[in-house]
C-alpha cells in the first residue's frame, strides 16, 4: 500500500459522496483514472439505471484509458443488471492496474470481479483504506452482510438526557442547526419510521424541506407508521403528503379511508415485540436504509431487541429537570457490568448544539 494509492482512493470516496441523495438502492462510487502521476479522468455513480463510476470516468478518458490505473472505492461488478459489466470496459480499455477500496459484499459480484481481471492479466489491488470504504457504505454492507434493514435512530435531548417535559412538550429543545442538519439525515435514507404516538403528540410533517435539498433529491423518502391500536385519520399533516409512499402498521385494519398512497399493513400483533416483523415487512419493499424518528419507548424497545445500529443524538445544552421525560425507558442498571455500550463514530458541533454519531 502506498501513498499515492491511499491518496486516489480517499479522493474516490470524496468523489463518491456526490451520489449520497440519488443512488439509493445502489452503493456510492467514485473512480479516478490515474496515468503518468496524473489524474486523466473521474466519475461517480449519480442514480440507478445511470452508468456506472468506472463507465464515467472511462468515456471522460477519450480514449486513453490504455496503461492507466483506475482507483475505485467499491469493487468494480461483472454482472449485467441496468448498465452492462463494468469488468468487461475495463479489460477492453486496457487498464494496466486497478486498486480497490474493499470488494463488494453483494453475491453477484463478492470476489468475482477481483478473478475476472487478474485472469485478464491486470494487477489488482484491494483493501485500500477498508474501514473508510465500508463506513461510506455502511447500509448497503450491512444489508448483504446480514440481511436485515440497517437502522438508525435520532433523537434530540437536552444536557441532562431528556427529550420532553413531563406534559410531552419537545418543540424546541434542539436549535434551529440541527433541526436543518435532521433535514440531511433523513435525505440520505430510504425510508422514515415513527409511531401515532409521535404522530398524535406533534404532528409533524417528516419530510424534507430545507430549501437547500429539494431540488437535490428524487423523491421524499418512504413514510411507515406503527399504529396498531389504529388510531389515526387523514387529518394528521403526514397524509397531506400525497407523493410518497406511506405504510400504516395496524393490527386490525381501519374504518376510516386514506389516500391512495397510503397502504394499511395489518395483522401486526401487539402480544409480542412487532419491530423485526415490521422491518422484515419494509425490507420486503425495497428498504434497508431505516431512520427512525420516535420516543423513548421505541428506543428503548430497539436496544433491547439488538435491532438498533447507529444512534444519531442532537444534544442540546439546557437543563429540563428530572421530572421531564428521560430518553429511555430501560428499568434502572444495579451492576456496571450489566450497562449498554456503544461505540463513539464522531462529534459534530451545530451551533450551540453537538451532533454525536454513535453505533454497536
Amino acid at each position: 500500500m502506498s501513498n499515492r494509492d491511499i491518496f486516489f482512493i480517499n479522493e474516490t470516496l470524496k468523489i463518491a459522496s456526490q451520489g449520497k441523495y440519488t443512488v439509493y438502492p445502489n452503493p456510492m462510487v467514485g473512480a479516478i483514472l490515474v496515468k503518468n502521476n496524473e489524474i486523466i479522468a473521474k466519475g461517480y455513480h449519480k442514480n440507478p439505471g445511470s452508468p456506472h463510476a468506472e463507465a464515467i470516468a472511462i468515456k471522460n478518458a477519450k480514449g486513453k484509458a490504455s496503461g492507466a490505473t483506475l482507483y475505485v472505492n467499491l469493487e468494480p461488478c461483472c454482472h449485467f443488471g441496468k448498465t452492462p459489466p463494468c469488468i468487461d470496459l475495463i479489460i477492453k480499455s486496457k487498464i494496466k492496474r486497478v486498486v480497490i477500496g474493499h470488494f463488494d459484499p453483494n453475491p453477484l459480484v463478492n470476489k468475482k470481479s477481483i478473478r475476472l481481471m487478474r485472469k485478464a492479466n491486470i494487477d489488482v489491488q484491494c483493501g485500500i483504506l477498508k474501514e473508510e470504504c465500508i463506513d461510506l457504505n455502511k447500509e448497503f454492507y450491512h444489508h448483504h452482510l446480514t440481511n436485515l434493514p440497517f437502522i438508525t435512530v435520532k433523537m434530540g435531548l437536552s444536557l441532562d438526557g431528556k427529550v420532553a417535559l413531563s406534559n410531552g412538550d419537545s418543540k424546541w429543545i434542539t436549535s434551529s442547526i440541527s433541526r436543518e442538519d435532521v433535514q440531511h439525515e433523513r435525505a440520505k435514507s430510504s425510508i422514515i419510521l415513527t409511531t401515532s404516538k409521535t404522530v398524535l403528540a406533534d404532528n409533524p410533517r417528516m419530510n424534507i424541506r430545507s430549501a437547500s435539498l429539494v431540488n437535490k433529491i428524487p423523491k421524499q423518502p418512504d413514510l411507515a407508521v406503527i399504529d396498531l391500536k389504529s388510531r389515526l385519520s387523514d387529518q394528521y399533516k403526514i397524509f397531506k403528503q400525497k407523493k410518497r409512499n406511506i405504510y400504516l402498521f395496524s393490527a386490525s385494519g381501519y374504518k376510516k379511508n386514506f389516500p391512495p398512497n397510503v397502504e394499511i399493513i395489518r395483522n401486526i400483533s401487539d402480544k409480542r415485540n412487532p419491530m423485526i416483523d415490521i422491518l422484515q415487512e419494509l425490507k420486503r419493499r425495497g428498504h434497508y436504509k431505516i431512520f427512525i424518528e420516535s420516543g423513548p419507548t421505541m428506543f428503548s424497545n430497539l436496544i433491547k431487541s439488538s435491532l438498533l445500529d447507529e444512534l444519531l443524538l442532537y444534544v442540546s445544552p439546557k437543563i429540563l429537570g428530572h421530572t421531564a421525560k428521560s430518553i429511555t425507558t430501560i428499568n434502572s442498571i444495579k451492576k456496571l457490568s450489566e450497562k449498554i455500550n456503544f461505540n463513539l463514530h464522531d462529534i459534530i458541533r451545530l451551533g450551540n448544539d453537538i451532533k454525536i454519531r454513535l453505533g454497536k
